[in-house]
């Protein structure tokens, strides 16, 4: 009973520990940005600086670890054979996608409202429902896949309101699909910014926002880059996890110590976002020159360790519970981020956002409930099988005495 009380007080306690991390960060990421939704520094060194937290972190309470256990901490890293190596390279793979998703994640706020960014996350629910499909073989009911047409078919109307919740939707959205600022926008380093130009460079501003209001106002839903980064992310984040709870438990990942393969993991999380800035050369000149924390405001710095125990969160969550537990940890960051963007970030929900919201919700609601009621039927299945091969028993036996007392009275 003890140890159940435990256990569950530990699920607790990650839940919120992953709600209130999740929640902060997306509020955290948009105050840390100008006026212009830009950013004064490069999103990628939070992130170079997350991982190198990280791994200071667990690589520390490895060494404890392995003191304890008798042994030294270059041991891990010391393979005989290229068997063993290439099973600490598997930890690549997650190192790699969990990059791309954290660098993504920050242009993906740059286009929408946090609230609605987090609504617009729930799209992993569909992609995780796909890759558990099609990579596990896990099958899904009916009501499942109908739950999942209603949560895509709402998260897309929701996107489409974006252009109507957001009073900067002409000036903003506009701007992005023509630019997107390489190297943040602070005036000390303007000679080193970089922008993508596109085509439309030599139009007029006016003529560009006149363009928007036509395309708003003859089309039912404008799909921009906003969207495609909200669907890479949510398919990169999906695979992501998935891979990783999977080394984190096949052979004998559960003996493992959890600090060792996150030391592993945030080696090559270190890795792929230093190799960034070096391999670049517009992101090289501009730490060489401008320094690594250039235009760092006090969100900044506050977003460096807020992703940090981000993330260690979730590799505790993957690793002793499961993927699907975290899925479901990011509905209750839904309607916190909700909650803290109207009295923070001053957002204002239209009618149309709070008619669609609780359809994302109530979509939510029904996936979950499916999946129990299937659990519930195929558990009443197995005891009606079990009662029913009781009963043959049962009457075998009543069978077998009755043919004796039969043989007795023929006596």
């Amino acid at each position: 009973m003890g140890m159940d009380v435990w256990a569950c007080s530990i699920t607790v306690a990650l839940g919120v520990i992953y709600v209130c991390l999740g929640s902060g960060r997306i509020i955290i990421t948009r105050l840390s940005a100008n006026e212009d939704k830009k950013y004064d520094y490069l999103p990628i060194t939070v992130n170079v600086c997350a991982e190198a937290v990280k791994l200071l972190v667990c690589g520390a309470l490895s060494y404890r670890y392995l003191q304890q256990e008798g042994r030294k901490l270059h041991s891990i890293y010391q393979q005989t054979s290229w068997q063993e190596m290439l099973k600490v390279m598997k930890w690549s793979v997650p190192g790699l996608l969990y990059f791309m998703d954290n660098l993504i994640g920050f242009f993906v706020i740059s286009f929408f409202d946090p609230a609605l960014v987090v609504l617009l996350n729930n799209f992993v629910i569909i992609s995780t429902s796909i890759l558990f499909r099609v990579v596990l073989k896990r099958k899904l009911s009916s009501i499942q896949w109908a739950s999942l047409v209603v949560l895509f078919l709402a998260i897309v109307s929701l996107s489409n309101q974006a252009h109507s919740t957001n009073m900067h939707f002409q000036h903003t959205h506009i701007h992005h699909a023509i630019n997107i600022s390489s190297l943040p926008s602070n005036p000390k380093c303007s000679s080193q910014k970089i922008v993508i130009d596109t085509t439309l460079k030599d139009i007029d501003e006016p003529e560009i926002l006149e363009r928007g209001r036509r395309a708003v106002g003859n089309t039912a839903f404008i799909l921009n880059r906003g969207h495609m980064l909200v669907l890479l992310q949510c398919f990169i984040s999906s695979s992501a996890n998935i891979y990783n709870e999977k080394i984190f438990k096949e052979d004998h990942g559960m003996d493992e110590s959890i600090y060792i393969q996150n030391s592993k993991l945030y080696l090559f999380g270190v890795f792929f976002n230093a190799l960034t800035l070096l391999v670049d050369k517009r992101f090289r000149r501009h730490i060489f020159q401008c320094g690594l924390f250039d235009g760092y405001n006090s969100y900044a710095t506050l977003l460096i360790f807020v992703t940090a125990l981000q993330g260690l969160t979730i590799s505790l969550i993957l690793k002793f519970r499961d993927n699907m537990f975290h899925v479901m940890s990011q509905q209750l960051v839904t309607v916190t981020v909700i909650t803290l963007s109207v009295f923070f970030i001053g957002f204002t929900p239209s009618l149309d956002f709070f008619l669609q919201a609780p359809t994302v919700l109530i979509a939510i609601f029904i996936y979950n409930k499916s999946k129990e009621l299937s659990s519930s039927e195929e558990v009443d299945s197995g005891d009606n099988n079990g009662t029913l091969l009781a009963s043959e028993e049962e009457l075998e036996q009543l069978t077998m005495r009755l043919s004796v007392i039969s043989d007795e009275e023929t006596v």
